[in-house]
C-alpha cells in the first residue's frame, strides 16, 4: 500500500479543528507490535516531526497509540491493537 501526504502550498496551514473544520479529522495505521510504535516514535523525533502525545495505553491496554503531525498537520495515529 502507498500513501502519498502532500504539504500544504502555504507558510501558515490552518490546523484541523475537528468541531470547525470539513475534512480529515485523522489518519490511523495499524504496527504489528508495541517495539515498533516506540520504533515509530524515535524516528519521529530525530525527524523533528511534531508529536501530540507519546504511546499511551487505550483504557486499561494492552491496545496502545500515539499521534503525530504530518508537515502540512494532518494528525496520524499509530495503532498497536494489543
Amino acid at each position: 500500500m502507498t500513501i502519498t501526504l502532500w504539504k500544504t502550498q502555504t507558510d501558515e496551514p490552518v490546523k484541523f479543528d475537528r468541531k470547525t473544520n470539513i475534512g480529515l479529522h485523522h489518519l490511523a495505521l495499524r504496527v504489528e507490535n508495541k517495539g515498533e510504535l516506540f520504533q515509530l516514535l524515535d524516528v519521529l523525533k530525530a525527524n523533528q516531526i511534531e508529536v501530540e502525545f507519546e504511546p499511551t495505553f487505550i483504557r486499561e491496554g494492552p491496545s496502545m497509540h500515539m499521534m503525530c503531525y504530518e508537515p502540512s498537520g494532518i494528525r496520524i495515529e499509530f495503532y498497536y491493537p494489543g
